[in-house]
């Protein structure tokens, strides 16, 4: 059958629906909304006896027979509107098995404010436009082959918690807490901030996620949907009891983020190892509170290299140095996005930028990579603002040998906290190459002595151990390679993720400090002596790393971005006579500064009616203020608000 088509929504054929009214009792608390919805639709995909609510508990699977069941259930749509915070609490109960199922917040643009859960492949894989979801999959088992689908070769517990958002996998995490079995508590909480949202996952007292920077997701209005579902070999229970969802703080309008397309569809082979582009970005008075950088690798068809090879982001700065600000590896010829909060190099982010594009140095037949880059500033002002980028240890370090293990490299550093820095933190990306190099643990520490002129004798110590063991659980999946081995802290078609270090609570502002980076020599012990590397093969072991000192003030100086772009100029127009171009922002129009197209028409027309012979308009262009004399009237330009 055909479902009705309700308002906005998207559904396809079914096999069996059910609805059903149910009364549902839900909390509703001093500043926030609880979804206090009477209306309650249950929907069958698949085999089985269907979803049920009984006593209390919404039962979403049978946890019979070895036949695919697909079951789901949503709520209508009772407080309308967007909110900036979100938390669904229950009671959840999954058994071990498979598949497992999903907590779902339905965009009502595209799903419609009423009415049953659209249909999904796969419940563990919630992937919906214009929504966020949480995937809980309890079947993921053990698998050696290097080429599988699973990964799961190290058999780590079955019980993986996913972040989804429009449409992709965000991130997937091995829940630290076992949960399956009897009832235990859930929590997810989504709080938006600028340019993303917040979210934490609580599941049986331990927090899969807490505060992960989701880019990109604004508000939206949503209702609640959760839908469960087995395979053919499989069985599991799925039951829900205890539901209530809040609402908080109704989300006010905000303006789109500035997009500056850098690369689009570039296309990297022997002869053209990289890409480089000059780009205009925002001077650094422009209050802009994030950043996020969009890198994707497409499909590339026959042009495709069909190895993973180290990637890189470089800054070019006006001395020629390249900073390295998102490293990453690429896929075995699958397709990756990646969305990178990039705001703490916001001083290398400002003014005429070059960014230069790299992915692999050597490329059989050829072949290479197709990649996209840009960034979209979002409107707002953060506590702190990042304003000085230190770079510290960049480079390729060689371990040369056991006496060495990569210390030459890492001579100490010297440097003067500012008096006016309120904050410092250490951003650290390292990646360990060759066969030893990329498989083998290698342990780290930093020492960061806070006063090096006063108290020299103060150190404060962070360790750490240079290894990925979640490379199986990367949305990239499955790969064409061995994309599932753990890496010396990298993943096949992946960014590499920072360490970060927080020095704040010990850097003296004013002070000289002293840093140190202190690698560890390679441990085999425990390795049967006929399996244990070569010395030769250990010495050419390498570590590629990128790391910076970043600084953050109070923010003083910073005003609000113009929100008008010219994007045409009429010939022998008013502005065309005085040399406004395509791509110029008004920053202001005879001393006012519009936020609108509206506004700068009020402004036109008061100009011109006090008679004005040269109106004064300063326009942005190529990074630095212009000062224009107009003609009163009309200016013959077409405009974009942003």
């Amino acid at each position: 059958m055909i479902l009705p088509q309700f308002s906005g929504a998207k559904y396809p054929l079914f096999k069996k629906v059910r609805l059903a009214a149910l009364c549902l009792s839900l909390l509703c608390t001093s500043g926030a909304f609880a979804e206090n919805s009477r209306n309650l639709h249950f929907s069958s995909f698949g085999a089985g006896s269907g979803p049920s609510f009984s006593e209390g508990v919404y039962s979403l699977l049978d946890g019979k027979g070895t036949f695919d069941q697909s079951n789901a259930l949503a709520f209508d749509l009772r407080q309308e509107g967007q909110f900036k915070q979100k938390t669904l609490r229950c009671r959840l109960r999954l058994l071990p098995g498979g598949d497992g199922g999903a907590f779902i917040f339905l965009n009502t643009t595209e799903y419609g404010k009423r009415g049953p859960a659209p249909y999904l492949k796969s419940w563990v894989e919630p992937n919906l436009d214009g929504t966020f979801a949480v995937g809980i999959d309890v079947h993921n088992p053990l698998n050696s082959d290097p080429f599988g689908e699973w990964g799961n070769y190290q058999g780590f517990p079955e019980r993986e918690v996913s972040l989804h958002w429009d449409g992709r996998e965000i991130v997937k995490r091995l829940a630290p807490a076992e949960f399956r079995g009897s009832f235990t508590y859930c929590e997810i909480a989504i709080h938006y901030v600028i340019g993303g949202a917040e979210i934490t996952v609580r599941i049986a007292g331990e927090a899969i996620y807490d505060r992960y920077f989701l880019a990109g997701m604004t508000p939206y209005e949503s209702r609640l949907a959760i839908g469960a579902g087995t395979r053919s070999d499989t069985a599991t229970e799925f039951d829900v009891k205890d539901l209530v969802l809040t609402k908080s703080k109704p989300a006010s309008p905000v303006r789109p983020p500035n997009h500056f397309a850098v690369f689009n569809h570039v296309q990297t082979n022997n002869s053209t190892p990289y890409h480089e582009k000059d780009i205009a970005l925002p001077p650094l008075e422009w209050a802009y509170g994030r950043v996020i950088l969009t890198l994707d690798i497409h499909d590339a068809g026959p042009n495709w290299n069909k190895w993973d090879q180290t990637g890189h982001l470089y800054v070019i700065d006006e001395d020629g140095n390249e900073h390295d600000i998102v490293p990453f590896i690429t896929s075995y010829r699958t397709p990756c996005q990646w969305k990178v909060d990039v705001t703490h190099f916001r001083p290398l982010l400002s003014g005429k930028v070059t960014f230069k594009l790299v992915a692999g140095t050597s490329f059989e037949n050829n072949r290479g990579y197709m990649m996209s880059m840009s960034l979209d500033f979002y409107h707002g002002t953060l506590e702190l603002e990042a304003y000085r980028v230190i770079p510290l240890w960049t480079g390729t370090a060689h371990y040369k040998s056991a006496d060495n293990h990569f210390k030459d490299f890492f001579t100490p550093q010297t440097l003067t906290i500012d008096a006016s820095a309120r904050t410092a933190r250490l951003f650290i990306t390292t990646t360990g190459h060759t066969k030893v190099g990329e498989f083998t643990p290698a342990r780290r520490t930093v020492v960061f002595t806070p006063d090096k002129s006063e108290h020299p004798e103060k150190e404060l110590q962070f360790e750490n151990v240079l290894w990925r063991t979640d490379c199986y659980l990367n949305p990239v999946r499955p790969q064409a390679g061995s994309w599932q081995y753990s890496r010396a802290g990298w993943a096949p078609g992946d960014i590499v993720r920072p360490w970060w270090l927080d020095l704040t609570p010990d850097m003296v502002p004013g002070k000289t400090a002293e840093l140190r980076y202190e690698p560890e020599a390679y441990d085999f012990t425990g390795i049967p002596e006929e399996k244990r590397p070569s010395e030769e093969m250990v010495n050419r072991a390498v570590h590629i790393i990128r790391s910076y000192l970043i600084l953050y003030r109070t923010p003083s100086h910073l005003f609000q971005p113009p929100a008008l772009k010219v994007l045409d100029v009429e010939e022998e127009s008013n502005a065309a006579r005085a040399d406004i171009q395509a791509g110029d922002y008004i920053v202001s129009y005879n001393g006012i500064q519009p936020d609108t197209i509206e506004a700068l028409r009020v402004a036109i027309k008061q100009a011109k009616d006090t008679g004005k012979k040269g109106i004064v308009t300063v326009i942005y262009r190529d990074a630095k203020d212009i000062v224009k004399e107009l003609e009163p009237g009309r200016m013959g330009v077409t405009l974009i608000e942003q």
